[in-house]
């Protein structure tokens, strides 16, 4: 599976801040203990379709992304809570308040280095829009 998370960042998670997430070009999304959106990159913004400002500091699988409600998707996420660390890669089609959206998803999470679980997501398949 295509990598696209820089390497070097995965023992460095709890430097991950604002400033760093506007520098990539993929969706970043960070989560709390309570599944609400901390971080939300202008990457995201422009792949989601979904205004940061509408998304801070709701519940990600309420508010947010309730087509993420599953087993495949949040059920990792509270493995991720339970074990205190996941590093999974998966392919998602995010379906509600946006178009149909294909996305490879990397969850990270490990809590001895923060309490964060992050969302790496790039776009599966280019839409035609974003080709040009």
């Amino acid at each position: 599976m295509k990598e696209f998370f820089p390497q070097a960042w995965r023992n460095q998670l709890a430097r991950i801040d604002k400033q760093q997430i506007e520098q990539w070009g993929f969706g970043v999304i960070a989560l709390d203990t309570a599944a609400r959106v901390v971080l939300f990159n202008s990457a995201e913004e422009r792949l989601s379709g979904l205004p940061r400002a509408e998304v801070i500091g709701k519940d990600f699988f309420v508010d947010v992304a309730p087509c993420t409600a599953s087993r495949l998707f949040r059920g990792r996420y509270l493995r991720a809570r339970e074990e205190g660390q996941l590093d999974e890669h998966f392919f998602y089609t995010f379906t509600y308040r946006i178009r149909p959206i294909s996305a490879h998803v990397h969850m990270l999470h490990d809590s001895k280095q923060t309490a964060l679980v992050f969302l790496f997501l790039d776009r599966a398949v280019p839409l035609f829009e974003d080709l040009g």
